[in-house]
């Protein structure tokens, strides 16, 4: 992967990692009122398409796939 493309994936990643930790979900909002808080999830953009889950407890983010 190109230098340019894992910055994009990289700070992705952090800010999702951000969110997890306060519980937040970039599209749904509030972690803890989601029914099925570890279920599978996408974030996208111009340029990135990636599939991520969140483990609340833990406060991480698992990526799964990425497509740039």
């Amino acid at each position: 992967m190109p230098t340019a493309q894992q910055e994009l994936v990289s700070a992705v990643m952090d800010g999702l990692v951000d969110l997890a930790s306060l519980g937040i979900d970039p599209k749904d909002g509030s972690l803890y009122e989601d029914p099925n808080p570890m279920r599978l999830r996408t974030y996208e953009d111009e340029r990135l398409l990636l599939w991520y889950q969140t483990i609340p407890h833990r406060r991480r983010v698992y990526l799964k796939r990425i497509n740039v």
